[in-house]
């Protein structure tokens, strides 16, 4: 059996064949899409008051406008942003405040301000992996917040993916693997990987 059958069966074995909904990213905002990103890291949704979502209203809240313009964070100071957001939490040995403005600032850099803007081009994907704390995985998920179908193939993801193939995997592989089990189910890739990380959440922990 190949790897891909091996997944797509422990998919069928754990998951079934219908999958929850995917709550949504933040399609036309990118502000938004960035912010849940890079807080997303090691980190809690939570509910609209706490965790990740908690630090886009808050933000929301503060901006009383639709989320859509990166030169608003390109700007703003990061001890600033913390104290808007109310989280200091940190990745990579730095704020992901600081995190994020640097991040907008490189996209702006590149002519990526608006969402209509994003393209996943390379130049884009240079200038995002060229801030430190930014990594392949949240630009993965940074696509998929602003409706590009695709895998963030973090801890969770992995840890599925690992069980059901028996060996340790890279996320690069990880996300080819779940890619082709959407493909082969003819679903949402970014509705399977939801599905994948909610399982693994819950029933994986270590």
């Amino acid at each position: 059996m190949d790897q891909v059958e091996a997944l797509d069966r422990y998919v069928t074995s754990t998951l079934g064949d219908s999958l929850p909904a995917w709550p949504g990213g933040w399609p036309g905002e990118i502000e938004a899409a960035l912010i849940d990103a890079v807080f997303s890291i090691q980190a809690r949704y939570g509910g609209p008051q706490t965790g990740v979502r908690g630090v886009v209203k808050r933000w929301r809240d503060h901006q009383a406008r639709p989320l859509d313009d990166l030169e608003v964070l390109a700007q703003v100071d990061p001890a600033e942003f913390i104290r808007i957001v109310d989280n200091s939490s940190q990745a990579s040995g730095r704020p992901k405040a600081a995190i994020v403005v640097d991040a907008a600032r490189a996209l702006t850099d590149v002519g990526v301000r608006h969402a209509r803007q994003f393209r996943s081009t390379p130049d884009q994907k240079a200038a995002y992996l060229s801030v430190k704390g930014c990594g392949p995985v949240t630009w993965s998920y940074l696509g998929m917040l602003l409706g590009s179908p695709d895998i963030k193939a973090d801890t969770w993801i992995l840890r599925f993916v690992e069980k059901a193939v028996g060996h340790r995997v890279a996320s690069q592989e990880a996300r080819q693997l779940l890619t082709a089990v959407a493909a082969k189910r003819d679903v949402n890739a970014t509705e399977l990987d939801h599905a994948v990380w909610d399982y693994a959440r819950r029933n994986l922990a270590s």
